[in-house]
């Protein structure tokens, strides 16, 4: 009966608590998916236009951070779910 879902005990805490920040849920992070793609679309316009070097640039460029953004998108999901079914002993305060 010392058992509580750790997003029920963290919504719960008022806001002056020092448990607070310590049970709080992952710091969220935005899909930001739309830069990679006018990165992408802005180093074909280029490689058309005649600058081959710089347009491969900007292109590869645009792909590297959609494909590293989308890494910590998945580590933010991934993360918010454990932290969604994670529960907490109310008489020792330990995550499990």
């Amino acid at each position: 009966m010392n058992v509580e879902k750790l997003s029920h005990y963290w919504e719960a805490l008022p806001a002056e608590s020092p448990h607070q920040a310590r049970y709080a849920p992952p710091t969220a992070v935005e899909g930001r998916y739309w830069v990679a793609l006018l990165a992408v679309a802005g180093g074909i316009a280029l490689l058309v236009s005649g600058a081959v070097l710089l347009g491969l640039l900007v292109a590869v460029g645009g792909l590297a951070f959609g494909a590293f953004h989308h890494q910590q998108v998945t580590a933010y999901q991934a993360s918010l779910a454990d932290w969604s079914t994670a529960q907490i002993c109310l008489a020792c305060t330990g995550r499990f």
